[in-house]
C-alpha cells in the first residue's frame, strides 16, 4: 500500500501545521497543499490577510503557516471578516473538488484510464520554482486546465534542489545567477510513502548501478503531479546531485536527468499501481519513458514490433521549438553507457532515436508516437520541413505532424480588476466556458471609461513593482540610483521573455537617435520595460541583456528604459496587464508559438509583433499591429534592419499617435484584443482540442491493441512485419492513359493483398516543377488480378481532362493501409509513378 502523507520517516510539516492551527482553521492545511489557491483570488486574499508582509515575501502558504505565530491564529478566529472570508473560500474549494459533473465526465463517461503527462519543468506558481520559461509555464497551464475540465490527468516531473536560478543584474548590467537551496518541507508538496510509512524509493538503473529516487506529490486542483528527486542517503554524493539544477548544462547530468524523468517516472507510476491509457510527452526530454514501456511489454513476451505498436499507438508528442539547440542530442555511446544496466541486451530500443552516431531525443519521441504536433499552425508547417526525412516521398502537407496552438490558463493570467469587470458585464459563465467565443462579445458592454480606469490601476501596480525592485537592488548593491518615476497615463511598452538571440531584444536599439526622439517627446512620453533571463550558458543572450541595461543607463534613456530583475511568474502577472503594448520581435519562424502575448491580449494590452507563431492566427487587423511584413516567409539577419525600420514607423505613425490622440480607437482595440484572443487562445480550447483530436484516439487504440491479451497489437504487428518484408519489391510496373480518359495502373504486390495498400491518383497544378498546390486525390479501387501477384487498377473519369496540359501534373502512388493506423503515412512508406 502506498501512502502520500507527512509522517515519521518523511517530514512532518503538515502534522506540525495541523497541530498549530486552532480547530476551526485546521482545513487551511489541506488548502495550503492544493495549488487551487494559486488561481483563486479569494484564496490568495485569505493568505494575505493572515500576514501581508510574509505573504508578499513568500507567496507560499506552507511557509506562511509555519512562520506565523500561534497567537495570530487565535486572533483570526475572533475576526469576523477573516472567518467569513475563510468560510467562503473553503465552500468554493469544496465545490471545486467535488463537482456534480465536469466537462470530461459529461463528454467521456466511459473513460477509465489516466492520461499521463511528462515534462522537464512545470510553472505552477512562484512557490514551486521548477520552471525556467515558456515550456514550463505552458505545462503548468495544461495541468491546471486538465483539473478544471476534470480530466483523469497525472503529471510527472523532477524536483530541483536549486531550481533554475534567481537573476541579479550587477552594476555593469551583467547577469548573475543565484541558485537558492529550496527545502521541500517548506513547499506545498508531500513525500510519497510506502506501506511502512517510509519514503517510497524508486530504483532507476543507471550505468552499472541502481540510483534511488524519492517521490513527492503535488496537488493541483483535482490533478496529481509527481516529482522525482535523487537526494537520498542511499545514493552516492554524485547521484544525490542529479536533480540539483534544472537544465544542467553538463551532458552526464542531463542524460541522467532524462533517464530519471522517463524511465524513473514510469517506474514510479507502476509502483503506485497507475497504468496509463495515454502518455503525453511534452518535448523530447521524457522520451526514455517509451523505452521503459516497450521493455515491460517485451518482458511479457511481446515482440519488438508488438511492443512498439502499443506504445506508439498510445503516445502523444508535442514539439515546442524550431531552434536546433532545443532538441537534445547525445553521443550514442554515452547514452549506451548510462543505460547499460537498463538495456541488458535490448540495444535495439535505442535505434529508434539514432541520428548518425547520436541519440536524438526528438527523433526518439517522434518514432514512438502516433500523434505528433507543433504548438501553432505555422510551427506545425515548420516542423514538417524539419523532420521530413523521416517520411521520404511523403508530400509536406501530408506529413503526420499536426498543429494544436498553445493557450493560457485564463484564471491564472487575468488581472484581478479585469476579472471583476468580466464578472460584472459577461456574467461568471466565462470562468468555466472560456473557449466559447460568443460569451466574449459581451466585452462590448463594458463602458470605455471603466475599462480604461481598470487598465490604469493595473499600470499603477506595475509601476509600484518597478519601484520596489529598484529599492531592493539599490540595497543589495549599495547604490542610490533614482527610483522609476512613471506616470501611468504615459504610454508603456513591455518586452519580457527569455533572452535568446533570435528573439531580438535589441532590435529597438538599431537607431538610438530615432528611438531617443520617440521616447522623449515631452507631450507624448514613452517608456520601455524589459524583463527576462538568459540561459547560464548562453553568452550571446547575456550580451543582449547587458546591452539593454547599457542603453538604459545612457543619457536620454535613463528613466525611460527599465530592465526588471528576476522576471518570474509573479512579475509576469503584473507586467502582462500593466503595460499598454506588448512587443515581440523574433526572427521568423523561430517563435514556435509564444504565450506571453496571449496573456497580454486577455488583459486588453495590444500586441505589436512580428508575424510569427501564434500571432499568425491571432492577428485580425483590429487587435494590434504586425511588425514587418505580414508573411510567413523565413527571415535571416539581413532582415533585421528592415524590421527595425518597420517598428520605428509603427511607433511614430500608429502606436504613439493613436494612444495620445485617439483614446476611443485605443479602447476599441483593447476590447477587440480581449474578444478575439481570450476564447481562442485559452488552454480550455487547447486541452479540449488535445482531448478530441489526440487523447480520445490514443485511448481507443489502447483498448483495441490490448484487448484479449494484446490480440490487436499482435495483429497489427504481424501486418507491419509482412508489409515491410515485401515493400522493397512492391512496384508500380506500368501506368497508361488511354483514350476516353481511362487510366490503367499495373501493380506488383509481392504477396500482399490489395487490402494491404491504397492506390491513388494524385494530381494538380505544379508551377516550375514545384510540388503540386492543393492536390486532388482519388482512390483507385476494385483491382483485377492479373497473373501471380500483379494487379490492374483502372480509373475512368473527368479527373484526367487536364492530362497533358502545361502546369498540370499527374502521378499515381501506393502506400500501406490498415484501418487501425492513426495516419496513412505513419510507416513512412510510399511509392510513386508519374503519368506520361
Amino acid at each position: 500500500m502506498i501512502q502520500v502523507m507527512c509522517m515519521s520517516e518523511g517530514f512532518r510539516t503538515e502534522d506540525v501545521i495541523r497541530e498549530k492551527l486552532p480547530y476551526p482553521l485546521r482545513d487551511l492545511a489541506e488548502l495550503a497543499y492544493n495549488y487551487w489557491w494559486s488561481w483563486n483570488r479569494r484564496a490568495t486574499k485569505l493568505w494575505e490577510y493572515i500576514d501581508p508582509e510574509l505573504w508578499a515575501e513568500y507567496k507560499n502558504p506552507v511557509k506562511l503557516l509555519l512562520e506565523v505565530p500561534r497567537a495570530r491564529f487565535k486572533e483570526l478566529i475572533n475576526d469576523d471578516n477573516f472567518m467569513n472570508l475563510h468560510e467562503l473560500v473553503m465552500d468554493q474549494f469544496e465545490h471545486y473538488m467535488n463537482p456534480a459533473s465536469t466537462w470530461f465526465s459529461t463528454n467521456y463517461p466511459k473513460w477509465d484510464k489516466p492520461i499521463v503527462y511528462l515534462c522537464m519543468e512545470y510553472g505552477i506558481s512562484r512557490s514551486l520554482p521548477i520552471y525556467s520559461g515558456g515550456l514550463g509555464i505552458l505545462a503548468g497551464d495544461h495541468v491546471k486546465t486538465a483539473s478544471d475540465l476534470g480530466l483523469p490527468f497525472i503529471a510527472v516531473g523532477l524536483l530541483y534542489k536549486h531550481g533554475y536560478f534567481r537573476q541579479e543584474i550587477d552594476k555593469n548590467g551583467r547577469q548573475i545567477e543565484v541558485f537558492p537551496d529550496y527545502r521541500p518541507e517548506e513547499m506545498p508538496l508531500k513525500p510519497v510513502l510506502n506501506g511502512e510509512g517510509k519514503p517510497l524509493l524508486i530504483e532507476v538503473p543507471i550505468e552499472d548501478r541502481v540510483v534511488y529516487a524519492r517521490a513527492f506529490e503535488v496537488t493541483v486542483g483535482r490533478v496529481k503531479m509527481y516529482l522525482l528527486d535523487t537526494d537520498v542517503p542511499e545514493n552516492s554524493p554524485g547521484d544525490r546531485s542529479i536533480c540539483d539544477y534544472l537544465y544542467n548544462a553538463e551532458m552526464d547530468r542531463r542524460i541522467k536527468q532524462e533517464i530519471l524523468l522517463g524511465i524513473g517516472g514510469m517506474r514510479l507510476l507502476k509502483s503506485l499501481g497507475i497504468e496509463p491509457g495515454v502518455v503525453h510527452l511534452n518535448e523530447g526530454h521524457p522520451a526514455f519513458a517509451n523505452l521503459q514501456r516497450m521493455a515491460w511489454y517485451m518482458e511479457e513476451g511481446l515482440t519488438f514490433t508488438e511492443a512498439l505498436s502499443i506504445v506508439r499507438g498510445t503516445t502523444v508528442f508535442t514539439t515546442h521549438t524550431p531552434v536546433p539547440a532545443g532538441h537534445d542530442r547525445f553521443p550514442m555511446e554515452e547514452v549506451k553507457k548510462r543505460l547499460s544496466g537498463f538495456l541488458a541486451g535490448r540495444e535495439e530500443l535505442l535505434e529508434l532515436g539514432r541520428e548518425g552516431d547520436q541519440l536524438n531525443m526528438t527523433l526518439l519521441a517522434i518514432r514512438t508516437s502516433s500523434y505528433v504536433n507543433g504548438v501553432s499552425k505555422l510551427h506545425a508547417e515548420v516542423s514538417k520541413r524539419m523532420w521530413k526525412d523521416l517520411w521520404p516521398g511523403v508530400p509536406i502537407d501530408e506529413i503526420p505532424i499536426e498543429g494544436i496552438t498553445n493557450g493560457i490558463h485564463t484564471m491564472t493570467w487575468v488581472h484581478n480588476e479585469i476579472k471583476k469587470l468580466f464578472d460584472r458585464y459577461l456574467g461568471r459563465v466565462w470562468r468555466e466556458h472560456t473557449n466559447i467565443e460568443g460569451i466574449w462579445y459581451a466585452v462590448e458592454r463594458i463602458p470605455d471609461e471603466e475599462l480604461w480606469a481598470t487598465h490604469l490601476e493595473a499600470k499603477r501596480e506595475l509601476v509600484n513593482l518597478l519601484r520596489k525592485k529598484a529599492i531592493e537592488r539599490n540595497k543589495r548593491l549599495g547604490t542610490n540610483d533614482p527610483l522609476p518615476e512613471i506616470d501611468e497615463n504615459a504610454l508603456i511598452i513591455g518586452f519580457a521573455r527569455r533572452f535568446a538571440t533570435y528573439k531580438r531584444a535589441t532590435l529597438l536599439f538599431t537607431d538610438l537617435e530615432r528611438l531617443k526622439r520617440i521616447l522623449n517627446n515631452p507631450e507624448r512620453p514613452v517608456y520601455l520595460i524589459f524583463g527576462g533571463k538568459a540561459h547560464p550558458m548562453d553568452e550571446a543572450g547575456k550580451e543582449f541583456l547587458r546591452r539593454v541595461y547599457e542603453v538604459s543607463q545612457m543619457p536620454g534613456f535613463k528613466g525611460k528604459i527599465f530592465l526588471v530583475e528576476n522576471y518570474d511568474m509573479g512579475t509576469a502577472r503584473l507586467m502582462v496587464a500593466g503595460v499598454d503594448v506588448w512587443l515581440n520581435t523574433p526572427r521568423r519562424p523561430m517563435e514556435a508559438s509564444g504565450t506571453s502575448g496571449m496573456k497580454a491580449g486577455l488583459n486588453g494590452v495590444l500586441n505589436a509583433s512580428i508575424y510569427d507563431g501564434w500571432w499568425v492566427e491571432g492577428y485580425n487587423g483590429k487587435n494590434g499591429w504586425v511588425v514587418g511584413e505580414e508573411t510567413t516567409e523565413p527571415e535571416t539577419e539581413e532582415d533585421d534592419p528592415k524590421d527595425a525600420q518597420s517598428l520605428y514607423n509603427l511607433l511614430e505613425r500608429e502606436i504613439v499617435p493613436v494612444y495620445y490622440s485617439n483614446r476611443d480607437r485605443w479602447v476599441y482595440m483593447m476590447k477587440e484584443s480581449i474578444k478575439s484572443i481570450a476564447p481562442l487562445f485559452s488552454t480550455h480550447r487547447m486541452v479540449k482540442e488535445y482531448m478530441d483530436r489526440f487523447y480520445s484516439k490514443a485511448m481507443s487504440n489502447y483498448i483495441w491493441l490490448t484487448r484479449e491479451n494484446y490480440q490487436g497489437a499482435r495483429e497489427i504487428a504481424a501486418w507491419k512485419d509482412r508489409v515491410t518484408a515485401s515493400w522493397d519489391k512492391v512496384k508500380i510496373e506500368e501506368v497508361r492513359v488511354k483514350e476516353g480518359n481511362v487510366l490503367e495502373v499495373s501493380l506488383y504486390l509481392d504477396g500482399l493483398n490489395p487490402e494491404d495498400v491504397k492506390v491513388e491518383l494524385y494530381y494538380g497544378v505544379s508551377v516550375n516543377g514545384q510540388p503540386v498546390e492543393r492536390p486532388h486525390i482519388i482512390e483507385l479501387r476494385h483491382p483485377k488480378r492479373l497473373e501471380g501477384d500483379r494487379w490492374l487498377y483502372t480509373y475512368e473519369g473527368s479527373a484526367l481532362r487536364h492530362f497533358g496540359e502545361e502546369c498540370w501534373h499527374y502521378s499515381v502512388r501506393v502506400y500501406p493501409h490498415h484501418e487501425k493506423l492513426p495516419h496513412r503515412f505513419l510507416l513512412g512508406l510510399v511509392k510513386w509513378a508519374d503519368l506520361g
